[in-house]
């Protein structure tokens, strides 16, 4: 089929006029590959297209790739989108693992240090987040292993000192008991949390105060002398609040 004229699009793309007056639309590559601006013939239609598709979302691909990294099991979702043929899927994510665009070992490198140093996760939370990326588990384990004891440590003091300071409204066990499940849960070790929390004082003689007025507004009428002081101490204590002196 000759080709009548090609029309610049956007993007490296151009639109190709034929002389039964069909037009496609082709990547600057495809054109320059198949030698179509020297030969102006095109002599499989249906071929060019199958390339040209193929070809554009390669390209995409790398885009895709260029905003951040990314790991096989998050390319491979992302070619689904586009392509439901598994072999044509293994050749792309191959093609790019040759590359060297595609590597899941840098992937876990580079995600530990995001999530150690910008959200605080420990290290039992980077695992399980790597894990559900279907990433190799022994490299997962290399990677981790190499964390700074020191850096995991200093983001836990950092960690537990900031729940501290949010929390005002808890203390003593109550308090304790909420950080260590809260830190629990971001990947850090109980036995780690608790020595820490085990050196600071978590008690709140200014909390304990004012709720102990409170209390004591609310039930005076109800209760009297050691009555109402049990009954408040009860209440105080079961808030973790304990007066120290």
């Amino acid at each position: 089929m000759k080709i009548i004229k090609y029309k610049k699009t956007s993007n490296r793309k151009y639109k190709v006029f034929l002389e039964n007056g069909e037009s496609i639309t082709l990547h600057e590559d495809i054109i320059l590959k198949h030698n179509l601006l020297i030969t102006k013939q095109i002599d499989d239609i249906e071929e060019i297209k199958k390339y040209n598709d193929e070809y554009l979302i390669y390209d995409n691909t790398l885009k895709y790739l260029s905003t951040k990294m990314r790991c096989e099991l998050e390319i491979r979702n992302y070619l689904k989108k586009t392509l439901t043929n598994e072999n044509k899927i293994d050749e792309i994510v191959n093609k790019l693992k040759e590359s060297s665009l595609l590597n899941d070992r840098l992937y876990v490198k580079s995600y530990i240090l995001d999530k150690t140093n910008l959200n605080k996760y420990g290290p039992n939370k980077l695992k399980n987040e790597l894990l559900r990326l279907n990433i190799d588990k022994d490299i997962i384990d290399e990677e981790i292993s190499k964390l700074d004891s020191n850096t995991i440590n200093d983001n836990l003091k950092e960690l537990i000192d900031k729940k501290i300071r949010l929390n005002r409204k808890y203390a003593g066990d109550v308090l304790k008991n909420k950080i260590l499940i809260e830190l629990v849960n971001m990947g850090y070790s109980k036995e780690a949390i608790s020595k820490i929390l085990s050196e600071k004082d978590l008690s709140n003689n200014e909390l304990y105060d004012k709720e102990y007025q409170k209390l004591y507004n609310k039930y005076k009428n109800k209760y009297s002398g050691s009555e109402l002081e049990y009954f408040i101490k009860q209440k105080l204590y079961s808030k973790g609040l304990k007066k120290m002196q």
